[in-house]
């Protein structure tokens, strides 16, 4: 997990091969930087299918968004496949959709995101789940 005073990111691998992030509140250009830096570590070492969860997303500065971008550029053959989460009310920037490339999924729907991580990622189902006696949300890590 990375955080600071406006935000935080939670990842990890879910699952072989996939890897999962969580972004809440806003996500500031020096927490952006420090996760896609992250990120391509991880890309760097094995192909992977990537899974962002911004449902709890409020806002982000551009510069994070550039970092995330320059990572998926210059590695796009290790994203196997690309998974974002739409978080409510947030717009599709065309020319985001055109710099990450294909093949990409973009949903609003949480739904629709979780049936497509659980058929990429069964296991995440038990390191995702929120404990039972948590009032977080279903998809809350444990710890």
């Amino acid at each position: 997990m990375l955080a600071d005073a406006s935000g935080s990111v939670t990842f990890g691998w879910a699952d072989e091969g996939v890897y999962y992030a969580r972004f809440s509140r806003c996500l500031s250009s020096k927490l952006g930087e420090a996760f896609a830096a992250r990120l391509r570590s991880a890309v760097e070492e094995t192909a992977l299918k990537y899974f962002a969860d911004g449902r709890a997303l409020e806002s982000y500065d551009l510069l994070a968004r550039s970092a995330f971008v320059r990572v998926v550029t210059q590695h796009r053959r290790r994203f196997a496949e690309l998974h974002l989460l739409s978080w409510a009310g947030g717009e599709i920037n065309p020319a985001f959709v055109s710099a990450l490339g294909e093949p990409l999924a973009i949903a609003k729907d949480a739904s629709d995101f979780e049936t497509r991580l659980l058929a990429s990622a069964p296991r995440a189902r038990f390191k995702l789940a929120a404990r039972p006696d948590s009032p977080r949300a279903r998809w809350g890590l444990r710890r």
